[in-house]
């Protein structure tokens, strides 16, 4: 299985670029099997998310949420569903206490850890102390700061991130946290030999028990600014 555990489109997110239909489209000609979209602060609804799936036979899709927090960083979670209304804003202590009741269920990691801080802060260590993984390669982790290695691009803070998710005993996890059409596809978990998980808590299950390895589609990565060349 391939799939791209952090996107968002422009039904729910208003950064994005890309809509639901076309993101399914291009996801299927670029060889994913999965994709889970992750709008800020909001699940998608599930008779919707149904709607758009028997479109799509061949995409399995989830829905989960990124949740922005009071203390400075980001948290993509999938799994049982813990909010049932739009959230722009929690902290780590509200988020704690609404996961809390279905944490085995639930899978979280944190998102581009620095890429608006450069360096660990003590924030970043606890709310890396009570998740799941962490993302360590994204379109926003390389965008203008990527260094390129014999098979694939890096960011240049890679040892922090390897530091860190070390640290603190993680799952990585590598994404597009796509916003438009282009970056689909570029940059995706593989688990090979697992076929899309039936839901949302049946993936939290298997990225909590697996390590997935990235795939990263070079040729078109090498397209977009990541050297901060432009």
């Amino acid at each position: 299985m391939r799939i791209d555990c952090h996107f968002h489109t422009s039904l729910h997110s208003c950064c994005s670029f890309v809509s639901p239909q076309k993101a399914c489209e291009i996801a299927i000609s670029r060889g994913l099997d999965a994709l889970l979209f992750t709008e800020h602060g909001v699940y998608w609804d599930q008779d919707r998310l149904d709607a758009l799936q028997s479109s799509y036979p061949k995409l399995k899709l989830y829905s989960g949420i990124e949740i922005a927090l009071t203390e400075g960083y980001h948290v993509v979670a999938f799994g049982t569903r813990f909010l049932d209304r739009h959230v722009p804003l929690l902290s780590l202590s509200d988020l704690n206490r609404l996961v809390a009741p279905e944490r085995d269920n639930t899978f979280l990691f944190v998102a581009h850890a620095f890429r608006y801080q450069p360096d660990p802060t003590p924030e970043l260590e606890r709310i890396l102390g009570w998740c799941d993984g962490m993302e360590i390669r994204s379109i926003n982790i390389l965008r203008g700061h990527a260094v390129t290695s014999p098979t694939k691009f890096l960011s240049a803070d890679h040892a922090l991130y390897e530091h860190s998710l070390q640290a603190h005993n993680l799952i990585p996890l590598y994404n597009s946290d796509g916003h438009d059409e282009d970056i689909i596809g570029l940059i995706s978990n593989e688990l090979a030999g697992v076929p899309p998980p039936v839901d949302e808590v049946a993936l939290a299950h298997l990225f909590k028990s697996r390590h997935p390895t990235e795939y990263q589609d070079r040729e078109r990565l090498a397209r977009h600014d990541l050297l901060g060349l432009a």
